[in-house]
């Protein structure tokens, strides 16, 4: 008799237990995350904001050691900034515009979001901070200080990236470039941003396409690599990962963007307007690399993890582990789709 070709893999009750935990956890974080980022706003920044505070107290645990309070205080402080200096610096400088033009001030949460931007006075600043450290504490070493500051800027610029994807579309918005879209044709930018079909829905459609492209190939890889998996992708970084896992995700998650990205596109909803059908090889370009940058930021923390001899980064998620590990490739997805947008946006000028 002939051997199948593809073999099922069989499970156990442990894994069906561990499932049914992922899933409601997942559920849950659905249920909180996608209102939060549908209104904005302060409730999103909320939202992310506890979010990175436990990432940060994951990044710090990670190495097992027993960590003066100082060293929790710079860490907090550099990845805090990295995330919301620029924010803090636009509206200084608007407000400073405002004392000499007489103008009313507002602060606001979404005008400047037309790149990412982490000061690089405050990398100087941390780096300088933990090698002075690493100097007077002799419990606290080079791996140490290469270890934090290199995170830091990490959970800095992806959850910056973040907030990129969500408020990007609004600094277009401000361009006027949704104004020749038929459903914003005649409105001014100003007028476009105070729809609420616009406010609620069109911008939050690149920041949920991009996550989505980490969901969709952490989800494909997973089942693949437990119902198909063979061969190991790579087993001193990550033992329970196999090429056919990696395959299915990478396959399936481009098949399921590039649907979404035509089909939107397709009914006068594009993801952003230069996202649209006579453009539709930037479509294919992000459906295509998105899930490979997820598959980079995956193994990248697993890679921490290997190096500690952790399994998890914490267990604040019950069947996902930390934070960190239910957000490794959503962060790099999240900037590698802001930068590319940035490139695109600017005509591909790497000078920008």
């Amino acid at each position: 008799m002939a051997k199948p070709i593809f073999k099922v893999n069989s499970t156990g009750p442990e894994y069906r237990a561990s499932l049914r935990s992922r899933v409601i956890v997942g559920l849950i974080l659905v249920a909180i995350l996608v209102p939060c980022a549908i209104v904005g706003s302060w409730a999103f920044f909320a939202c992310m904001g506890l979010f990175l505070i436990v990432a940060v107290q994951e990044m710090v645990r990670a190495p097992g050691k027993k960590y003066g309070w100082w060293i929790y205080v710079v860490a907090y402080l550099s990845t805090l900034s990295f995330t919301y200096w620029f924010l803090l610096k636009g509206n200084g400088a608007a407000y400073l515009s405002s004392q000499e033009t007489g103008l009313d001030f507002v602060f606001s949460l979404e005008n400047y979001f037309s790149t990412l931007d982490i000061s690089t006075i405050g990398v100087a600043t941390t780096i300088g901070l933990y090698f002075l450290i690493a100097i007077l504490d002799k419990d606290f070493g080079f791996d140490d200080a290469a270890y934090l500051v290199t995170f830091s800027i990490i959970l800095g610029l992806g959850f910056q990236s973040i907030y990129f994807l969500r408020y990007f579309p609004f600094y277009l918005a401000g361009s006027d470039a949704y104004s020749s879209l038929a459903w914003y044709e005649g409105l001014s930018g100003t007028e476009v941003i105070g729809t609420g079909h616009f406010d609620y829905l069109t911008s939050t459609e690149l920041m949920f396409f991009a996550l989505l492209a980490g969901v969709f190939n952490d989800t494909f890889a997973y089942f693949g690599g437990i119902y198909f998996g063979k061969h190991p992708l790579n087993k001193r970084i990550s033992p329970h990962k196999t090429i056919e896992g990696f395959l299915i995700g990478w396959g399936s998650s481009t098949a399921l963007l590039l649907v979404i990205g035509f089909v939107l596109a397709a009914t006068g909803y594009p993801i952003l307007p230069f996202l649209d059908i006579e453009h539709w090889y930037y479509i294919v370009i992000l459906a295509v690399v998105l899930p490979l940058v997820a598959v980079l930021g995956d193994l990248s923390f697993s890679l921490v993890k290997r190096h500690f001899g952790i399994k998890d980064f914490g267990n604040i998620l019950r069947g996902h582990g930390g934070v960190l590990d239910r957000i490794d490739s959503l962060l790099f997805v999240a900037a590698a789709t802001s930068i590319l947008c940035i490139f695109i946006v600017n005509g591909w000028n790497f000078f920008v």
